[in-house]
């Protein structure tokens, strides 16, 4: 991931108005959470499983946050029951950041049989997700995910892809 990107997602998050960012220190990611993690408007918690995310995240929200929770689309489905008993049972939004592995791009098995579960799973939850296919598209597609997810109390997913987090 190159500082181009990096700039292009956390100027998406400060115009989203998301001041609270929870992730995993990922490999396929490292650059973008250092600079969240650098960003003084942002406040950036490191996770040791993403479904503790989902409970941090509930908390920064109830505390009067805006939080985001950045994860690839394997601890996505690790946290679906999180989502499910209590940001979808209580409505508290979070914008769900899933690195999207496993598309038609992908060269490893392993993240191929991810992949395929992904959006069934986020259609099964009910949750709205949109592609984010162009970086270019990032910034407005982050700012009505944020948007989405504050008017109907729920969780609203941007699934980038690879060219997103390259």
């Amino acid at each position: 991931m190159n500082e181009a990107t990096t700039a292009v997602i956390v100027d998406a998050l400060l115009e989203a108005g998301i001041d609270f960012v929870a992730t995993l220190p990922e490999g396929n990611y490292q650059p973008l959470v250092a600079k969240i993690e650098a960003e003084p408007s942002i406040t950036y918690v490191r996770l040791a499983r993403e479904e503790e995310g989902v409970g941090i995240c509930a908390g920064a929200f109830l505390g009067g946050k805006k939080p985001a929770l950045l994860i690839m689309n394997a601890g996505f489905l690790d946290s679906s029951n999180a989502l499910t008993t209590l940001n979808l049972m209580s409505g508290i939004p979070v914008v769900l950041l899933i690195g999207y592995s496993g598309g038609m791009s992908e060269f490893l098995w392993m993240h191929s049989q991810i992949g395929v579960a992904t959006e069934p799973v986020l259609r099964a939850l009910g949750i709205v997700y949109e592609l984010a296919e162009r970086l270019s598209e990032v910034k407005a597609q982050l700012f009505d995910a944020h948007m989405l997810a504050s008017i109907t109390r729920r969780p609203v997913a941007l699934l980038l892809n690879k060219e997103c987090l390259r």
